[in-house]
């Protein structure tokens, strides 16, 4: 209690230093923490003088290997205090230089005084370090497994279900833990004579937690959004799924590590970070299918997958490792505006079909937001454009055009731009370029998430850092919903923060392992050798119209380029809804993408509910 003060004082002068290096540090930072360290060390003289008069005093081993320890954490201190600030044993009278940063503590080097004196030392820093520990507990690890249980009515009926957050812990070889995987399970009790399938549910970035699809599309409580698909403003609030795909299956929705609750383990400086990359990523979720139907008793279930934008390209890639890897083969794959090229969405000049995969929907937008939504045939239209005379066109230009090409006029005229943007452009329009360009003149930039919906612009758009008015706001609103939906329905209660979209995920992901497959790249040539080796698998692939991320044409054309037997292709369903990248948050195409879902896993469930 006596040193209480002075490690306040101590503790005080340390959080005002600069946060830099010790190297960087200045003079007067130095000079503040050696006068804390030093005057935290008077305390001590009873201490000191007690263990100087027992000459009897012996140390134990314990005590032996504790003061190792000490000596090793002494010298880290010095080390973190300042480089000028150091200790010297010599003479017969102490002397306290803080203008020189040097304590000058005498004493005769006898062995005993000296290990007295480095004890004292140590006894202060475990202070200061318990009275940190006080201030900044450390976080706690969230719950393990928390059960609850609900209802949610759905047409004329009730389905009552068991809601499971939980966290899966995954190995190395060597049988070290490596990670903990938050998940959400939901499980319905399955009716006479039905075997209920169970569908693991990822979403993309790399980098964005499950709660998208299970607070926007797929489960019992889903965000309250407006017919339009924009983000509500705050307050958020949840509301019972009329079209959860709890009436058809159970489902898991899994946080890649470093997002929602899940964290690495292992004793890097970053531990999630050794998850960034495609095949540990696939890896890993591998892990957790298996854990959870070993934990659950599900391996006699059929297994699905489902994923959104990067989930769809690690859906893919797992429905080929799993039954190596794991053991077990999927049933079929439900991918929402999936990312199966990621050639397409950073193309370089040679790439003249990226371009081309956006013009339909920019032709649909232009076409909405001007007040007459396009009809089947002038979609159709654009999208025989873009495949054939756009990529004549493109291929055929010679720097930048000049004004009243008849290419240029034809492409401005398709997607309601103005020539001169387009020309400067050489016909190579980008998402962005039409987001920022299309409605300039009403003052309001797109999202490319959803192209019909828009916010106001800036003044000067080159400036304009407000975010995407889809994306960016929806993060915040996701984040308060599982806030609230995870202490209050599922009584799960951490202080730890859910990761929506940490962006450093995708800012250091690791592609390296991504670039197998051959021409077709992974994810493709996971689908066709999954679709070749176990031709019963299921196929749905859908997308919004309004979307300029995962364009609906790119989808369509790379399913297409499978080379997989007629009858197998027949079997595959691509469908697009009104909307964007994130189409369920309209309800009416969230009610579309369940119908057509139910009517995938009917096989699994005999179509009893959809």
């Amino acid at each position: 209690n006596s040193v209480q003060p002075y490690c306040r004082l101590a503790i005080i002068t340390m959080q005002t230093m600069p946060k830099a290096s010790c190297s960087q540090r200045n003079g007067e930072g130095r000079a503040a923490a050696a006068r804390a360290s030093i005057v935290m060390s008077l305390p001590f003289p009873a201490f000191l003088a007690k263990v100087l008069r027992d000459r009897r005093c012996r140390l134990s081993s314990r005590q032996d290997v504790g003061l190792h320890r000490a000596l090793n954490l002494k010298q880290r201190l010095y080390r973190l205090i300042s480089p000028n600030f150091c200790t010297r044993v010599h003479g017969e009278e102490a002397i306290i230089n803080n203008a020189k940063l040097t304590s000058i503590v005498n004493l005769k080097l006898t062995r005993r005084p000296a290990l007295a004196f480095i004890c004292g030392w140590f006894a202060a820093g475990s202070l200061v370090f318990s009275a940190l520990a006080d201030d900044k507990p450390a976080p706690t690890e969230p719950p393990q497994s928390v059960e609850t249980r609900h209802s949610v009515t759905l047409g004329n009926h009730s389905l009552d279900y068991r809601a499971i957050a939980e966290t899966i812990g995954i190995t190395d070889q060597k049988g070290e833990p490596t990670a903990s995987i938050f998940t959400v399970s939901y499980l319905a009790e399955p009716a006479a004579g039905e075997r209920r399938p169970v569908a693991f549910v990822f979403n993309g970035g790399p980098g964005a937690a499950s709660v998208f699809l299970h607070l926007g599309a797929l489960g019992p409580r889903i965000l309250d959004t407006p017919a339009t698909g924009a983000v509500p403003p705050p307050p958020v609030a949840l509301v019972d799924n009329p079209s959860t795909w709890l009436a058809f299956t159970d489902l898991v929705f899994v946080d890649p590590v470093g997002t929602g609750f899940s964290r690495g383990k292992g004793k890097e400086d970053n531990p999630d970070k050794p998850f960034w990359n495609v095949q540990s990523d696939v890896n890993s979720l591998g892990a957790v299918v298996r854990r959870w139907l070993t934990r659950h008793q599900r391996w006699t279930s059929p297994v699905y997958l489902v994923g959104e934008s990067y989930g769809g390209y690690r859906a893919a890639a797992m429905a080929r490792s799993l039954p190596r890897d794991v053991g077990v083969t999927v049933s079929g794959l439900v991918l929402v505006s999936p990312a199966l090229d990621m050639e397409i969405l950073h193309p370089d000049i040679s790439n003249t079909l990226a371009p081309a995969f956006r013009l339909p929907s920019f032709a649909a937008t232009a076409a909405a937001l001007g007040g007459h939504p396009a009809t089947g045939e002038a979609i159709g239209d654009a999208e025989r454009f873009a495949l054939t005379d756009y990529q004549t066109g493109l291929a055929a230009l010679k720097g930048v055009p000049a004004p009243g090409d008849p290419f240029i006029a034809r492409l401005a005229q398709l997607i309601g731009l103005p020539e001169e943007v387009v020309r400067r452009a050489r016909g190579r329009v980008s998402g962005h370029l039409f987001a920022r360009e299309l409605r300039r003149g009403q003052s309001e930039v797109l999202s490319q998430y959803d192209a019909t919906v828009t916010r106001p612009g800036a003044a000067d758009p080159e400036n304009d850092n407000a975010g995407d008015p889809v994306l960016d706001a929806s993060v915040g609103s996701y984040t308060a919903a599982f806030a609230t939906y995870a202490a209050d329905a599922l009584g799960y209660h951490t202080e730890q923060p859910y990761r929506v979209l940490p962006h450093e995920v995708s800012r250091q992901w690791n592609w390296d392992s991504g670039h197998e497959g051959g021409a077709l790249g992974l994810p493709l040539s996971a689908l066709e050798n999954t679709l070749l080796a176990h031709p019963e698998t299921r196929l749905l692939v859908v997308n919004g119209r309004y979307d300029l991320v995962t364009p609906y044409l790119s989808s369509r054309w790379l399913i297409d380029q499978m080379s997989v037997p007629a009858a197998v292709r027949a079997g595959i369903r691509v469908r697009v809804y009104e909307g964007g990248h994130m189409m369920y948050m309209r309800s009416a195409s969230r009610a579309a993408l369940a119908t057509d879902a139910a009517e995938l896993f009917a096989p699994e469930t005999g179509g009893s509910r959809k």
